[in-house]
C-alpha cells in the first residue's frame, strides 16, 4: 500500500517543464541556440523560435500569438518576454488504489535582457502543484542567470538553471530524469561553458546543488557532453558526470540519440550509474544501475506528434530482475496554434518486485508557452 500512494505522489508532484522540443532536430536544427535564449534549449523564446512555433510546429498557422502572451507584448532588440502556464489532469490505477486529480502545476513569466554581450535571465511566479504540497502559492523563482555571449558559438552562463544532462525531454517523470535527479525543480547553482562547433557541441559544468536540500542531499559535481551532429538532422550525444554529497559518490555515463526524418523519428536514452554509500560498513557499497527509454514517433501533419515509449529501471543490477521496472506506453503531443501544447499519455508498468500488481498511469497536460 505505501508503494501505491508513492508512485500516485510521484505521478502528480514529478511532471513536465518547460523544455526544448528535441524532435525538431530532425526538420534541420540540431542546434538549441537559433530557437532559445539558453544555449542548451528550453524556457524563453529568441523572435525566430516564436516565428518557427508557428511556422514549423502548429497546426493552423496563426502569426498574431507569436508576439508575448498572445500579442499583448512585444518583444524589442534588448527584452524578450516569456512565461509558462501549465495545468494536468492525472490518474494512476492498481489493485490498491484508482485516484485521479487536477491542478495548476506552473504559473511563471520569463524575461531576458540584453546588455551589450551579456543577457539577464530570471523567472517569477508562485509555487504550484496539488493542494498538499509544501510552500504552495508562495513566491519562486524557477531560474535566473547571467549569460556572456561574447561570440557566436559560445556562451557561459552562471546562476540557478537545470543541468543539461542527457536529452532535454519536456517530460521530468522519465526514469533517465526522475530517478538521476534532473526531475521537476532540480535547479541548482551553477557555472555552465557552451562551445558549437561545425559537427557538433560541448557543454562542460559544475554545480554547488540544491541550496535549499540537506547537505546530505545536495550534490556537488562536474559534467561534460559531447554531441555529434548527423548530417544536420539528427543527433548522437555522450554524458559523463562526476558527483559527491556528504552521503554518497556517483558516475554517470550516459549516450543518446534523435535520429529520422522529417516526419518519422526514433529517439533513445541509456545512462549507467555507479553511485557509493560513503556511510556504509561494507567494504562494497558500490551500487550499479541502468536507466533509458526509447521513443518512436510520427509527425502525420504539423502540430500533431502520436508516439510509442518504452522505459526501463534496473535501480540494482546485482539484484536482477528483482529491480527492474519496465513501462511501455502511448502518448501524443499536439500544438493546434501558435504556443499552445496538449500532451496525453498513458503507461503500464510493471515492478517485477510486484509483478501481480502492474500499474496504469496517465496524464493529460495543457500547457500556454507565452
Amino acid at each position: 500500500m505505501k508503494l501505491s500512494i508513492l508512485f500516485f505522489v510521484l505521478i502528480i508532484l514529478f511532471q513536465p517543464s518547460p523544455s526544448a522540443w528535441v524532435e525538431n532536430v530532425t526538420s534541420g536544427y540540431p542546434n538549441c541556440m537559433a530557437c532559445h535564449v539558453s544555449p542548451t534549449g528550453g524556457n524563453i523564446l529568441t523572435d525566430y523560435g516564436r516565428s518557427l512555433s508557428s511556422e514549423l510546429m502548429s497546426t493552423i498557422k496563426t502569426k498574431d500569438f507569436q508576439n508575448p502572451f498572445y500579442g499583448l507584448v512585444k518583444n524589442s532588440e534588448t527584452v524578450k518576454w516569456g512565461g509558462d502556464l501549465r495545468a494536468i489532469q492525472t490518474r494512476a490505477e492498481n489493485n490498491q488504489i484508482k485516484r485521479g486529480s487536477q491542478f495548476v502545476m506552473q504559473n511563471n513569466i520569463e524575461v531576458a535582457t540584453y546588455v551589450k554581450d551579456f543577457v539577464f535571465v530570471g523567472t517569477v511566479g508562485t509555487q504550484e502543484g496539488p493542494s498538499q504540497i509544501p510552500k504552495k502559492g508562495q513566491f519562486i523563482s524557477e531560474r535566473h542567470y547571467i549569460m556572456y555571449q561574447g561570440d557566436p558559438t559560445s556562451r557561459v552562463r552562471v546562476g540557478k538553471f537545470r543541468q543539461n544532462y542527457g536529452i532535454n525531454d519536456p517530460n521530468h517523470t522519465r526514469f533517465t530524469k526522475q530517478d538521476l535527479g534532473f526531475g521537476s525543480y532540480s535547479e541548482s547553482y551553477q557555472l555552465e561553458y557552451f562551445k558549437a562547433l561545425s559537427l557538433g557541441e560541448f557543454v562542460v559544468s559544475t554545480s554547488l546543488g540544491r541550496i535549499d536540500l540537506p547537505d546530505s542531499n545536495r550534490e556537488k559535481n562536474i559534467f561534460g557532453q559531447f554531441t555529434h551532429y548527423l548530417s544536420g538532422k539528427s543527433r548522437l550525444g555522450f554524458n559523463l558526470l562526476l558527483g559527491e554529497s556528504s552521503r554518497s559518490r556517483r558516475s554517470l555515463y550516459g549516450v543518446n540519440a534523435v535520429l529520422g526524418t522529417k516526419t518519422n523519428i526514433l529517439r533513445f536514452e541509456l545512462d549507467y550509474e555507479v553511485k557509493e554509500d560513503k556511510l556504509s560498513a561494507s567494504n562494497n557499497g558500490k551500487n550499479h544501475g541502468l536507466y533509458g527509454n526509447i521513443l518512436l514517433g510520427t509527425k502525420p501533419f504539423d502540430g500533431f506528434f502520436p508516439y510509442l515509449i518504452y522505459e526501463h529501471k534496473q535501480s540494482n543490477l546485482d539484484q536482477s530482475r528483482q529491480s527492474l521496472t519496465t513501462s511501455p506506453g502511448i502518448g501524443f503531443q499536439f500544438f493546434p496554434i501558435s504556443h499552445v501544447e496538449i500532451q496525453f499519455e498513458h503507461q503500464y508498468r510493471t515492478s517485477y518486485a510486484q509483478k501481480d500488481n502492474p500499474s496504469h498511469r496517465s496524464f493529460l497536460v495543457v500547457h500556454l508557452y507565452h
